[in-house]
């Protein structure tokens, strides 16, 4: 029984504590600064993806324009480095982020393939 009401103290305690840590991460991805951030990587690689779509083969564009803009993503990796998050939570956030922009860049060089072949 003691145990029982230990165990139900206990979560009552540190329940706000995981609210806290749950709305610091919330709020750092609701900021503008990340939102901007994040757009001007993902209108980095689409650009570059379409300017490689129409040089090179639709597999090159797509391996070869994340890796122009390098600089942007290190921005984003930079911003979570200076919050509380551990560094393997970070990497997994750059590599979501990273996936997120490619399943686009994907669509984008297609696209562009399919405006040079139509001409």
């Amino acid at each position: 029984m003691k145990f029982i009401l230990l165990s139900l103290l206990l979560f009552i305690i540190t329940l706000p504590i995981f609210s806290a840590e749950i709305s610091h991460v919330k709020q750092l991805f609701n900021t503008p600064i990340f939102d901007k951030m994040k757009l001007k990587y993902k209108q980095c690689v689409l650009v570059q993806g379409a300017q490689f779509a129409k040089v090179s083969t639709p597999q090159e564009a797509i391996k070869f324009a994340p890796i122009a803009c390098k600089r942007e993503l290190l921005a984003i990796k930079k911003f979570f480095l200076n919050s509380a998050f551990k560094q393997s939570v970070i990497q997994g956030l750059i590599t979501s982020i990273k996936e997120g922009v490619e399943i686009d860049l994907v669509k984008t060089v297609y696209n562009e393939r399919l405006k040079f072949l139509k001409n």
